[in-house]
């Protein structure tokens, strides 16, 4: 197997689970310029097949493959999440491999993302994506997922905050995204012109958002002449926000979510209302509810 693999493997004995057996490798967090690791390597380093039996004849164990078009999915899950181990796979590579195990108070964890294959993924996805909108393996893995996931790999068109798909509402994969490239003023710009309307509405309040933060910290800070003075650059300047009332202006239609309603419900909305003169400033107050649940530092 593949030098990458070579690391400290932990060895459980289930035998409270009829003495199945798994093993679950350490592996690295990101790998962008060693040797892809092969899914059938890495499906034989943790059992995959005997775990798979294990769980079609054992209550409470399941294991999973899942398929779209593009990628195929191995999951297994121990009923009260004890155990859960997922493998992401793109053409026979591995892309990502997340596994935790708890034991007692002690939980353990693994994961791995090859930020090539990813790449490799995400632009057959996206195969018109133009070049100068790609993105390469220097990136870290959060941005590089963010990214992709703002572009719509993974995700829906709509707009909204926090949408109610269960019995507790949290926020669209989108804006999940988005707020990851909030540091990112150069990525978001790039954006803002993107053929998809609802990419173009994230970016936009994305980028009032931070304006409005930079603006803050001037004020926090401005004493510090030299920082005040990097942030003036980061605040939005006059064509910028020329883009950002012209989106507005175009009145398109999007389909949104509303919280506080009690079911997921799709609405219609305009990009005239999303972005009018109220919604722009009551765009901070939604980020801050955001932070005030965790989704935002």
């Amino acid at each position: 197997m593949k030098k990458i693999l070579i690391l400290t493997f932990l060895t459980f004995s289930f035998n409270s689970i009829l003495n199945a057996q798994i093993i679950f490798g350490e592996l690295p967090l990101e790998n962008n310029n060693e040797q892809s690791i092969l899914t059938s390597d890495l499906l034989n380093l943790i059992k995959w097949e005997s775990l798979k039996q294990f769980c079609d004849t054992t209550e409470g164990h399941y294991a999973y493959v899942r398929k779209d078009s593009l990628l195929t999915k191995y999951e297994y899950v121990k009923q009260g999440g004890v155990i859960d181990l997922a493998v992401i796979s793109f053409e026979g590579k591995v892309v990502e491999f997340e596994n935790r195990i708890s034991i007692g108070s002690r939980e353990i964890n693994s994961a791995y993302f090859d930020k090539t294959i990813w790449l490799e993924y995400v632009h057959q996805y996206l195969p018109n994506l133009p070049e100068n909108l790609k993105l390469t393996a220097i990136e870290s893995k959060n941005i590089l997922k963010s990214y992709y996931q703002l572009l719509g790999v993974g995700t829906y068109d709509e707009y909204g905050w926090i949408c109610e798909y269960s019995t507790v509402g949290k926020p669209t994969g989108r804006r999940i995204a988005v707020i990851d490239l909030l540091g990112r003023k150069e990525l978001l710009l790039q954006l803002l012109d993107y053929p998809n309307i609802y990419v173009q509405l994230y970016v936009a309040d994305a980028l009032i958002y931070s304006d409005y933060r930079y603006k803050e910290l001037i004020e926090e800070y401005k004493s510090d002449e030299n920082f005040v003075e990097y942030l003036r650059e980061e605040l939005l300047d006059k064509s910028e926000w020329k883009k950002i009332y012209e989106l507005r202006d175009s009145n398109q239609i999007v389909n949104t979510c509303i919280s506080g309603t009690g079911s997921f419900k799709i609405y219609q909305s305009t990009t005239s209302e999303i972005l009018s003169e109220k919604s722009i400033a009551e765009i901070p107050e939604k980020y801050n509810e955001l932070k005030k649940i965790g989704y935002l530092r």
